[in-house]
């Protein structure tokens, strides 16, 4: 191949990936993480009385919680008779990552925080007291029933049991 040839398939190559890189961003702009503050976590729960619900956090830091993305896809797509919201724990900076996790994931139509105050301990005290911001980290809560949380992944024995206990 000519000198020529070898320029207009990088060029075309650098076009193709600008664009990629653009089409994200413009994923990233439309997607909007809602801001998690204190008080929330009650006014969440309170929003969903009556039905079970998961508050899933994670983060991109968090190797588990990226690999497990996939299976919370699918548990949606199983359980509609269950409330599932996800709260990002990232900075600001790190958002664009989280969106572009998610959409690759297939989860940008599902119900999204992203912790909105500097003050993450707080936030965290508010979901379990003994909560340290260790990830990934689910608050399951079901009507007349004990809160359960659980630090590890949606394998652990017991998220499975309590997603056993409710019935659809």
């Amino acid at each position: 191949m000519k000198k020529s040839a070898y320029r207009r398939l990088s060029l075309l190559r650098l076009s193709l990936l600008f664009f990629l890189a653009i089409g994200s961003l413009a994923t990233a702009a439309a997607f909007d993480f809602k801001p998690y503050r204190r008080g929330d976590f009650a006014q969440i729960v309170g929003a969903h009385a009556g039905r079970p619900l998961i508050l899933h956090y994670w983060s991109v830091a968090c190797p588990a919680c990226v690999a497990e993305l996939g299976q919370w896809g699918k548990l949606i797509g199983e359980r509609k008779d269950i409330d599932i919201i996800f709260i990002n724990t990232d900075d600001e900076g790190d958002r664009a990552r989280a969106v572009a996790r998610l959409e690759k994931s297939s989860l940008l139509e599902a119900v999204h925080y992203g912790f909105a105050d500097s003050f993450s301990e707080k936030l965290y005290y508010e979901t379990d007291k003994n909560w340290r911001g260790e990830l990934p980290f689910t608050a399951l809560i079901a009507p007349n029933r004990p809160r359960v949380t659980v630090t590890g992944a949606v394998t652990d024995p017991a998220f499975i049991a309590w997603l056993a206990s409710v019935k659809p």
